[in-house]
């Protein structure tokens, strides 16, 4: 038999700041890239019958000795019903033993790590002096992404919000009133995107909303929604003329924003300058001029969200939070 903690969103909520996961996920693509850190084969699936996609992300963190999975994916129809639409759950085992150790709820911890992955994707290759910020697709994800830039850029003056539900911009904008920002709702993606410094493009969608003709030297894109199949957030001839840097090359090529210039032989995997590990660990330098065009694609590597959870879970025990049950 085995003893296993099992946490709530909120516990981990109460657990983790965004600074300290910041540091942690750094840490583990640092670790990634140097070999220290494992992320196995990657499962994501549609279920057409219930509009939903189901996917499993699973790896090994050696520093960490964190070893694990998390499952779950995306339900178009829970906003309708009132539930988020990200749905998932993360199980840790005993590396030593393989034997479970935790199950912790997964929600907050991929709007934690994929917001710290963001701001480190700022963090080395937009320009420290980047003053106008545009946010397409304003849900959850884009609001955690926004505050996440503003942590790292702190020249920005202007944000502009697009999404192709106004409802969402209106409840976004109303919720960063607090910041000492020039707050605009575009009304079209191509106002938002014209004079932005830095694109944060956050939707689910399936066709291109980011054209190549609107980005103007210098912009820093930060690609977050496509993580599947199919999806596309970005127009592929950006990627002729940008440098470009993934979470992880493989995984970016099959189901990230890379897929589509890939698959139509605008880039090579030899042609991405790199991986975020590398520039992490200085092996690479971060942005090199003021002109270049520089995007990064991420799809969320399971090693964020096991570097997250991990930490959740030694805390709670040390503070003796979470229920524990025996299987």
């Amino acid at each position: 038999m085995s003893e296993i903690i099992v946490l709530t969103d909120q516990d981990v909520a109460s657990l983790i700041s965004f600074d300290e996961n910041m540091h942690m996920v750094e840490q583990a693509f640092h670790d990634y890239s140097l070999g220290k850190s494992y992320a196995f084969p990657v499962v994501r699936e549609e279920i057409t019958k219930h509009t939903g996609i189901f996917g499993i992300k699973s790896g090994y963190l050696e520093s960490q000795d964190v070893l694990g999975f998390k499952a779950g994916g995306f339900w178009t129809n829970n906003k309708g019903n009132g539930l988020p639409n990200h749905q998932s759950a993360i199980m840790l085992f005993n590396p030593s033993t393989g034997q479970p150790t935790a199950i912790v709820a997964a929600n907050f911890v991929t709007q934690v790590r994929t917001a710290a992955i963001g701001a480190i994707g700022c963090k080395y290759l937009a320009r420290k002096n980047s003053k106008i910020l545009a946010v397409i697709g304003n849900g959850q994800q884009g609001r955690n992404q926004l505050e996440a830039a503003l942590t790292i850029l702190p020249d920005i003056k202007e944000v502009y919000l697009f999404d192709a539900y106004p409802e969402a911009s209106q409840n976004l904008l109303r919720d960063i009133v607090r910041y000492p920002l020039k707050l605009v709702i575009a009304e079209s993606a191509e106002q938002a995107c014209r004079n932005a410094d830095v694109i944060i493009t956050a939707t689910s969608s399936y066709q291109p909303i980011v054209l190549d003709e609107w980005i103007k030297p210098g912009t820093h894109i930060n690609a977050i929604g496509t993580d599947t199949r199919g999806k596309q957030e970005l127009d592929p001839r950006i990627f002729a003329r940008a440098t470009v840097v993934v979470d992880d090359i493989n995984q970016c090529c099959y189901l990230g924003e890379c897929q589509h210039a890939y698959d139509a032989g605008i880039i090579t995997k030899d042609a991405i300058y790199g991986q975020i590990g590398e520039l992490i660990n200085a092996n690479k330098q971060g942005r090199r001029t003021d002109e270049e065009i520089t995007v990064f694609d991420t799809t969320g590597v399971a090693i964020q969200d096991l570097a997250t959870a991990g930490y959740a879970v030694s805390e709670a025990v040390k503070k003796g939070i979470g229920q524990k049950i025996t299987l």
